[in-house]
Formats: structure tokens, C-alpha cells, sequence
């Protein structure tokens, strides 16, 4: 069940037998955002953080800051969806710079993208309008330190965690380090069979290694077009 800041303070006073004049609210909501961070800093790809975000390209504009599209953590993949449209293969910047330079810079439609100073770039740039969907991982929000009744942001798996933590930090102000051991070891230990299970791949999706799986696309533009434009 999902749990709010409002119910993590009460489980935590409950246990701790602690009223705000001991233990203040302000100093238990800095232990709660310190446990949240903690686990946010583990992965870049919670998938509770799974967004689908949607933008128009500009004729002849190559560049588009990531922060306009939504506050996304880190891109996956970007889908032209007008009719004739394709999932873009993303390339290196470097060799999109290599590519896609001077007299060889044509607009047209794009079918790669790279990531560069927080920006998407496209290749080629764009010669028309076209719609993109941008699969992503967005950034966790905070707003449920202020808004105290709100779910944490973060998955239910984790949220009893947090008070683990929490009592961790609490009993070490006390300065009783057996307490305060014996929850940290709990939340690192919860936390780390969460992380497990919820990063594992689906069972219907093999794992690729190394190069991993090279698109159709990315191997008729990168070895063929690209290199003859290249040579141009």
C-alpha cells in the first residue's frame, strides 16, 4: 500500500515513542528525503519513472532542449509517428558530427538522434514537421514533502524502507548504535531485494550483450549512406 509522508511520520513516532518536541518534523522530513535519495541514486531506470513524452520538429532546426519536452532523467528512444514514420536509432554524437557536416548537412527526414549539453539532435535535421514520441525515465518529483498526504514518489516496494532509515538516523541522535545499525542493515537489506526484483529483465526479453542488437536502419545508414556522405 502506498504510504505518504504523514503516514511515514506517524509509524515512525509509534515506534520511536517520540512527539515533535523531541524528534521535529522538519529533522524527520530531512531523514525521509536523505532514505529517498538513497534509492533514487541506485538506478537511472526505475520503472516507475516510465513517461512518454510528445514534441513537433522544426524545419532545419537540429537541436531541441530535453527540459521543453518534459523533466526527463534520461532518454530511450524518440519515434517519428507522421505515416511514413520510423523509430529513430540513437548514434554517437561524435560520429554524427563526422557525418552530417557542411556541404553534407541536408535537411530531410530524420532517422538517428544523439544526446549532446542536454539538448536531443537530430540527423538529419529536419525538412519538415514532423511528430515525435519520446519514450523516457523521468526525474522524481518532491512536491510530497509539502503536499504531506500525497504518495512518495517512489515505488510501493520502498516506502515502508523509509522508515527503516528514518529510525536509523533517530536512534543514532540518540546515540544508541546497536538500534541504529540493526534498521540501516534493514533498509539496506529491503532496498537491495527490491532493487533485485524490479530491475530484473521480463522473461520474455532476452538480455543482449556487447553490441547488442543492431537495427536494419542503423546498419544500411551507418555503413552505406552515411560513409558515401562522409566521403563526398
Amino acid at each position: 500500500m502506498a504510504m505518504s509522508l504523514t503516514d511515514v511520520r506517524l509509524m515512525v513516532r509509534n515506534i520511536s515513542d517520540l512527539d515533535t518536541t523531541d524528534l521535529p518534523n522538519s529533522v524527520l522530513d530531512d531523514f525521509v528525503k536523505e532514505a529517498f535519495q538513497r534509492i533514487i541514486v541506485l538506478e537511472r531506470r526505475w520503472p516507475t519513472y516510465q513517461q512518454s513524452y510528445t514534441f513537433n520538429t522544426v524545419a532545419n532546426q537540429r537541436a531541441y532542449t530535453i527540459s521543453t519536452i518534459g523533466d526527463i532523467r534520461e532518454v530511450i528512444s524518440l519515434v517519428d509517428t507522421s505515416t511514413s514514420g520510423n523509430r529513430l536509432t540513437m548514434i554517437a554524437y561524435d560520429d554524427a558530427e563526422e557525418i552530417w557536416l557542411g556541404a553534407t548537412d541536408v535537411a530531410s527526414r530524420p532517422f538517428f538522434f544523439a544526446l549532446w549539453d542536454g539538448q536531443l539532435h537530430l540527423y538529419a535535421k529536419p525538412d519538415l514537421v514532423y511528430p515525435i514520441t519520446v519514450r523516457a525515465f523521468r526525474n522524481p518529483v518532491y512536491t510530497w514533502l509539502t503536499t504531506i498526504t500525497d504518495p512518495i514518489d517512489c515505488d510501493e516496494w520502498f516506502h515502508i524502507l523509509l522508515v527503516y532509515f528514518v529510525l536509523s538516523r533517530v536512534y543514532q541522535r540518540q546515540e544508541d548504535p546497536e538500534l541504529s545499525q540493526m534498521y540501516l542493515k534493514s533498509f539496506e537489506e529491503g532496498v537491495a531485494m527490491a532493487r533485485r526484483d524490479l530491475m530484473k529483465p521480463p522473461s520474455a526479453r532476452p538480455i543482449f550483450l556487447s553490441g547488442g542488437h543492431v537495427y536494419p536502419t542503423a546498419r544500411r545508414w551507418m555503413q552505406t549512406l552515411g560513409r558515401q556522405i562522409r566521403n563526398i
